[in-house]
């Protein structure tokens, strides 16, 4: 009897750890993985096993799988990226998983528990041991083109963004094949990598990649190759820059010649719009700045599109009205125009990840308060984050309007989108129909944990109440998508619903962005634009919402990643390509870029000083 209740207790406990799901996109149940006859041999609590099954999954289905999916990556998917593998089998992971492993003929069940510094063991093991295969660096025309028909497949089968693109994929896929077929040679992978890149960068979906996972950068000798001052943007324009002498600021390479012109005889917006192909599809004012971060490192641009950069280059500078020419020589040493804002909040961001938190909130003058969110964090990973976000608006209750400082973003998790539209949804406006979204799919009835995970559901989810669904009803009558496309290949729109909590900031509230704001934040400035409380300040956005998966080429194993959702703002717009334009335009000043005086945070305090 006491035996049965034991094991009864046991199951209980295991049913309850089993249920809680688990909140990171990087875990591991196993320390080290290493393979035996392409079998998996996983150490758990430092013991080394042959993995039997994993849940409901048998190592063989898994392994089959993660061939099927990931062609020549499969066992670096297995071993490194083992919660993303059973994501996109539908099969999301809880925190605790039950294993059957074996040894020595003997086989145990026991549990086992994600974690990121598992994970991180695993990859550790891998790189200590070169467990895992090289990447080839030749391929043979018949390999190439076999790689191409692979990367069109995936294109037409799991890309939301081929659906509605204008640009003639198939013609630029039949130009390369036919290149290749013509030279008759064979084909490296950096430059299968590079003309695949190109495609894709023309679909507007700005979460893809093309990576060439055999790269190494010493074999590559003008690789390195940058320009010997830096080159920043400033008033729309590319302006050529020098460290300060005597202190971190920036001073002007030419003062009475300020801006680049052309180089070799090329405008230079012409030279980053045919070259830095990566922000080809970017709102203007990212594409301007990502565009001119890439010409920085020329020699990287150059190898990008399979180019060899001269070491030596005519620029013509000029301030508008005159020009001077001078011959510039390429250097190895590295330059990096970073503003102090940004040097700012990367300190921030440093001390949040120490939960230091009270960095990033402030009163600034005329009792206007400052929350700094250099990234979007998951407040699971960030203990206590949460409840000072809650301390901080009791704070501030009493202060004349909020700003929310969303620049130099990247990115990160939706969970502070929900957090913080407890506060900034008036009680008029709950609930609010922030993001409409729809997944590239076979199985539109499906749920899908990649969407959930965003705080995407159906209409008919039971995750909505009853109010939340006569909201999306409402909100769809008027909803206007920007493209057409075809619907059958996508799952049902997916709706983020916000709802206001128990005691919105009652002030007016402004998001502060700029173009380096991206992906979450960029999703959270769009949530939030349109309530009568919330004005967005400083530069459009950069957009992008992408959900993307990584897939390899059979022969290359070059990685492709591509996004199989289409992201939608309130106002029917992607937010790929369009970004969220501010209500209140303020660019960065020449005080800021060269001295680092953050002239848009202090304008839009005088503006709030002035109508407040």
């Amino acid at each position: 009897m006491k035996t049965y209740a034991i094991a009864c207790l046991f199951l209980l406990h295991s049913f309850l750890a089993l249920s809680q799901q688990l909140n990171l996109a990087k875990a591991s149940p196993f320390t080290a993985v290493k393979w035996q006859n392409k079998q998996p041999i996983v150490q758990f609590k430092n013991e080394w096993y042959t993995l039997e099954k994993l849940d409901v999954h048998t190592t063989q289905a898994l392994l089959d799988f993660c061939k099927a999916q990931y062609g020549s990556k499969w066992q670096k998917r297995f071993s490194e990226d083992l919660v993303a593998v059973l994501q996109t089998m539908n099969t999301p992971p809880q925190t605790t998983v039950q294993l059957i492993l074996s040894k020595n003929n003997t086989t145990i069940t026991t549990i086992g528990t994600y974690t990121f510094e598992n994970r991180q063991k695993v990859l550790l093991y891998n790189k200590q041991h070169n467990t895992l295969t090289k990447s080839p660096t030749i391929l043979t025309p018949l390999q190439a083109i076999a790689d191409i028909d692979e990367f069109y497949s995936i294109l037409k089968k799991q890309s939301a963004y081929y659906t509605i693109t204008k640009y003639p994929v198939q013609n630029a896929i039949a130009a390369l094949k036919n290149n290749i077929t013509q030279t008759k040679k064979d084909v490296t992978v950096a430059y299968l990598t590079h003309e695949l890149a190109k495609i894709m960068a023309q679909l507007g979906d700005r979460h893809s990649s093309i990576k060439n996972e055999g790269f190494a950068i010493p074999e590559h000798a003008t690789y390195s190759l940058q320009f010997p001052f830096i080159i920043a943007p400033l008033y729309g324009k590319a302006t050529a820059l020098i460290p300060a002498t005597k202190s971190k600021n920036y001073m002007y390479l030419y003062p009475n010649f300020p801006q680049v012109k052309t180089i070799n005889n090329i405008p230079v917006s012409k030279l980053t719009d045919s070259l830095a192909y990566r922000s080809k599809k970017a709102p203007k004012a990212a594409k301007l700045t990502r565009g001119l971060a890439a010409l920085q490192h020329y020699g990287q641009l150059y190898y990008a599109n399979n180019l060899t950069p001269l070491k030596q280059l005519q620029v013509v500078f000029t301030n508008g009205t005159t020009d001077t020419t001078t011959t510039v020589t390429l250097t190895a040493n590295r330059l990096k125009y970073q503003s102090d804002i940004e040097n700012r909040l990367h300190d921030i961001s440093k001390a949040i990840n120490k939960h230091n938190y009270s960095t990033m909130t402030q009163i600034l003058p005329d009792s206007v308060g400052y929350i700094a969110l250099p990234e979007m964090y998951h407040p699971e990973e960030l203990p206590g984050l949460e409840q000072f976000i809650d301390s901080t608006f009791t704070t501030f209750a009493h202060t004349k309007a909020l700003i929310i400082d969303l620049r130099y973003n990247p990115g990160g998790g939706r969970e502070l989108i929900q957090k913080f539209a407890a506060y900034l949804i008036p009680k008029t406006h709950t609930p609010w129909v922030a993001n409409v979204a729809y997944l590239r799919t076979h199985s539109p009835n499906s749920d899908y944990p990649s969407m959930t995970g965003r705080y995407l559901f159906t209409s008919a989810s039971a995750h909505f109440t009853g109010t939340q669904k006569q909201a999306i009803t409402t909100f769809s009558k008027q909803f206007a998508m920007q493209y057409k496309f075809d619907t059958v290949k996508f799952s049902q729109p997916h709706y983020m619903v916000l709802s206001s909590g128990n005691n919105p900031y009652t002030h007016p509230v402004y998001l502060l962005v700029n173009e380096h704001s991206f992906s979450a934040a960029s999703v959270f400035t769009s949530a939030f634009k349109g309530l009568p409380n919330v004005s967005i300040a400083g530069v459009t956005t950069d957009g992008s919402s992408g959900n993307s998966i990584k897939l390899y080429l059979k022969n290359s194993n070059i990685r492709v990643k591509v996004s199989t959702m289409l992201s939608f703002q309130r106002n029917g717009k992607t937010l790929d390509g369009n970004g969220t334009p501010p209500d209140y335009y303020l660019p960065e000043t020449e005080i800021q870029v060269l001295q680092g005086v953050d002239t848009q945070l202090n304008q839009l305090v005088e503006f709030i000083t002035k109508k407040h």
